[in-house]
């Protein structure tokens, strides 16, 4: 998997990882903030490898689910290409440094 692929799925942690089970949210966490194996992940729930594999890919489909239902990572991915092409053409350095300050803030 790459690197833009791992970024993609925590982005849809970050957004909707509310939306999970807890013991999912907890997995799927485990393994993709805190790096841990499917071994120790399997080990701190008390069940096997391919049960945490399993979990965590379900999670996934349910994820990208809500994105494809939802759309809010696309819709705020949107907001700010349109908030960086009015700040490039903006001359007022305040409402430029606001407008910046708002993409930074939606960026997280």
């Amino acid at each position: 998997m790459s690197i833009e692929d791992n970024l993609r799925i925590v982005r849809l942690i970050d957004t909707y990882g509310v939306l999970l089970t807890s013991k999912k949210l907890a997995v799927i966490s485990d393994y993709y903030f805190d790096n841990l194996t499917l071994a120790e992940i399997g080990d701190n729930y008390g069940i096997s490898r391919q049960a945490v594999r399993d979990s965590i890919s379900q999670s996934i489909k349910s994820l990208e689910s809500y994105e494809e239902k939802l759309k809010i990572i696309s819709k705020e991915k949107c907001v700010i290409e349109k908030l960086e092409k009015v700040s490039m053409r903006i001359t007022d350095e305040v409402l430029k440094q606001d407008i910046e300050k708002i993409i930074s803030e939606l960026r997280g």
